[in-house]
C-alpha cells in the first residue's frame, strides 16, 4: 500500500483579531495559493491516492479539496475521519484505514500527530517522529499490516520543494 501523508497548509493564527476557534480556522490566502503549488507538485511526482482521509479541522479539509482537485481525486473518495483529529489514537487510524481495502490511500491532518505516525509505521518506535512542515508530505510504502503497520519511507518533500516541482 501506497499511504501519503499531508499536513495541511498555513492556516490562520489562533486568537489574533479573529473569531476562530482552533476547529474553524482556515488557510490564508497564501497558504492556499502555496497549497495549490504544492499540489500541483504532488501530481508531478505520481501522487494519485484512491482516497483522500482528513481530519474534521477547516484547514485539513481545504488542504485535502485542494489536493484532491489537483491529483483529480473524486469528491466522493474524500471523507472526513475524527481519528484524523488532533490527538488521533492511532490504532483507531490503523483500523480505518485496514478497513477501506485500498492500494493507496492519502491522510491530512496535523503534527506533531502525522509526524509521530509515520514514524511509528517506519520506525516501530513511538518516540520518533518524521516533521512534516505545512504543506509538506511524504510517501510510505507499507509492507505489513498485520499485526500493525510496518513500512519503509519512500520520500518527504517540503512545501518549497514540492512548490518547485510544481512549477
Amino acid at each position: 500500500m501506497e499511504l501519503y501523508i499531508v499536513r495541511h497548509g498555513l492556516a490562520h493564527p489562533l486568537g489574533q483579531r479573529n473569531d476562530f476557534t482552533d476547529e474553524k480556522r482556515t488557510l490564508t490566502s497564501q497558504g492556499r495559493d502555496r497549497m495549490r503549488e504544492a499540489a500541483r507538485g504532488l501530481r508531478k511526482v505520481g501522487v494519485r491516492p484512491e482516497m483522500i482521509l482528513t481530519s474534521p479541522l477547516a484547514r485539513a479539509q481545504e488542504t485535502a479539496e485542494i489536493v484532491a482537485d489537483s491529483v483529480g481525486i473524486d469528491k466522493q473518495m474524500l471523507l472526513t475521519t475524527t481519528n484524523l483529529a488532533p490527538g488521533f489514537v492511532f490504532q483507531e487510524l490503523f483500523a480505518e484505514i485496514k478497513e477501506k481495502r485500498v492500494e493507496s490511500i492519502a491522510l491530512v491532518g496535523h503534527e506533531p500527530d502525522l509526524g509521530e505516525f509515520a514514524g511509528v509505521i517506519i520506525s516501530g518506535q513511538d518516540h520518533i517522529g518524521l516533521p512534516l512542515r505545512k504543506g509538506g508530505a511524504c510517501c510510505i510504502y507499507v509492507t505489513e499490516t498485520i499485526p500493525s503497520f510496518k513500512g519503509t519511507l519512500a520520500w518527504l518533500l517540503t512545501p518549497k520543494q514540492l512548490r518547485i516541482i510544481g512549477r
